[in-house]
């Protein structure tokens, strides 16, 4: 095939559909993706073994996919999609393939997508549970129809909440088969929205339409704040962080994650702030004060960052990659888990 399919995202979901597509013999695949393996995750990325915990996935699985396929050209992008870069990344592939596990990022590809008028299919895997969309945003219902609200109920990413491994291989395999449908002209689940309970093996689709308020594509889509604020927040690279923390005027670091986690790792210099009393009530923090907020990724630390700004907080920052990327980019000695 000469079709060029970007996928973002090659954890739990993109890994399996990296595979299949590799398979199936697509021309050309975009892998994006930041950070290493992690033994917590092997269990549903079957991609990857033991002997590759702290390498990088987009390497590993260009190399897997040259292996399942010599004949098609593999592209690994590593990096955070942020919604500044991202239409220069994806603007060159046909479709693209939404795998990843936070609503940042989601909605940083449901905005591209809309303005490059590309074609993408949305997976999903939370415990239990999946979904499976197929967006046109430029023609018909987007992310944002769907879920203009949801940046504010999201606090947690799979490894935060829990993700059963057949769960995920379930939704990558029916999120593969929506890529190749599209690539060969047959029916999809475009403006479709598919829910799978794999506990009651409950099975359920329904037809979404285009919202005229939607803030996204709707008709007073200037990227309104609700929807703006969740791909636009103030990010602090380790890199940044580092320096700051060695300065004379660091700024307050809180983790985010739970306790045990704390108790396991942690950057130095640190105060474990519990999540739910920080977005309720500030825990007792002032608005004026600078706070970079971090926890395993992103997603947990980017809906206190929401949250605190919602209450009038204005120096708040997210540790980009979240204690991930710290141990990968500024403490290399540190344990990852």
């Amino acid at each position: 095939m000469s079709a060029k399919v970007a996928v973002i995202g090659a954890g739990g979901l993109g890994s399996l559909v990296l595979g299949y597509l590799a398979g199936a013999g697509v021309g050309e695949i975009g892998v994006f993706d930041s950070g290493a393996v992690e033994l917590s995750n092997l269990h549903r990325q079957l991609t990857y073994g033991t002997s590759d915990i702290g390498k990088l996935k987009t390497a590993l699985v260009r190399q897997r996919l040259l292996e399942i396929n010599g004949g098609i050209k593999v592209n690994a992008h590593e990096g955070l999609l942020t919604r500044e870069n991202i239409k220069a990344a994806i603007e060159r592939y046909d479709y693209i393939a939404d795998c990843t596990d936070n609503f940042i990022t989601r909605a940083a590809i449901n905005r591209a997508c809309l303005e490059l008028k590309k074609t993408y299919v949305h997976g999903a895997v939370y415990q239990f549970e999946g979904q499976l969309a197929v967006f046109e945003p430029h023609s018909g219902p987007c992310l944002g129809c769907l879920a203009p609200g949801a940046e504010n109920q999201e606090n947690q990413a799979c490894a935060e909440a829990g993700v059963m491994g057949p769960a995920a291989g379930a939704v990558a395999s029916m999120q593969a088969l929506e890529i190749l449908k599209l690539i060969l002209g047959l029916e999809t689940l475009k403006g479709k929205f598919a829910m799978l309970d794999f506990r009651l093996s409950d099975f359920n689709v329904i037809e979404l339409k285009k919202r005229p308020d939607c803030p996204a594509c709707g008709s007073k889509a200037q990227l309104e704040t609700r929807f703006a604020g969740a791909i636009s927040l103030a990010m602090i690279t380790p890199e940044e962080l580092k320096t700051r923390l060695d300065s004379g005027t660091p700024p307050r670091l809180l983790d985010l994650r739970y306790a045990w986690e704390h108790d396991l790792v942690h950057i130095p210099g640190d105060a474990w702030t519990d999540f739910e009393e920080l977005i309720k009530t500030g825990a007792g923090f002032g608005p004026e004060e600078e706070l970079v907020l971090y926890c395993k990724g992103q997603s947990k630390s980017a809906a206190a960052c929401r949250a605190l700004r919602k209450k009038g907080f204005r120096k708040v920052f997210v540790l980009k990659g979240g204690i991930d990327a710290w141990a990968e980019k500024a403490d290399k000695r540190m344990l990852r888990y």
